[in-house]
């Protein structure tokens, strides 16, 4: 509990990031401009996670023919039982617990460090996402996840940090081939997407 406190207060900047954001202009993205703050890049990440995360969830029920069984899905017994209930240790598949999940933790990440935020307010921001997603977007499903509240924000942030990094080197002579575009695209979705694909404006980021 502590520890989630401390990821909201510097979330919300009340625990001062260790390192400030750079003043320099950025290009202008496709939506959701007013990122410069915590709290921007907090309804920024929101604004990824649940499209993405419902998404999902719908492709999930399409694929298994669950579409019409909304409503036996999703249950207000199972949110009680859910805010009521410790979480539980769950038996996925290893390629969803420690595929899926840090992939979709990496997304939130790189939503606040591209954005120019401190590593510790990207891992924060990415636990807080990882509750957000195991208790109210699947809450209604099934009972919150020990091992993915755990595993998410933690491999998530060091695969999101990795991909940032690795971003920073390709665009260090800031242009892209084609083989930089298309690593860049698939492991960095959201942030090409914002750019309406638009690789010249990426260039021109200072991710620093």
């Amino acid at each position: 509990m502590r520890a989630f406190c401390f990821c909201i207060l510097l979330l919300t900047g009340i625990v001062e990031n260790p390192v400030k954001a750079q003043l320099t202009d950025q290009p202008a993205g496709i939506w959701f401009k007013k990122t410069s703050t915590p709290i921007g890049r907090f309804a920024y990440s929101q604004a990824i996670l649940w499209p993405s995360s419902i998404g999902g969830h719908l492709y999930l029920y399409i694929r298994d023919g669950q579409l019409g069984n909304l409503k036996d899905i999703y249950s207000l017994k199972t949110y009680r039982r859910t805010f009521t209930l410790p979480p539980v240790w769950d038996n996925d598949s290893l390629i969803w617990n420690y595929g899926a999940h840090p992939i979709m933790g990496s997304f939130s990440y790189l939503a606040y460090r591209n954005k120019r935020g401190h590593w510790a307010e990207a891992f924060a921001g990415t636990a807080i996402n990882s509750a957000i997603y195991e208790y109210l977007i699947a809450g209604g499903t099934q009972q919150p996840s020990i091992n993915d509240l755990v595993v998410t924000p933690i491999l998530g942030s060091v695969l999101g940090e990795g991909i940032y990094q690795v971003k920073k080197l390709l665009l260090r002579d800031h242009q892209l081939n084609w083989v930089e575009k298309i690593i860049i695209t698939i492991t960095d979705p959201f942030e090409v997407f914002y750019y309406g694909f638009n690789y010249r404006k990426i260039c021109k980021v200072n991710y620093r």
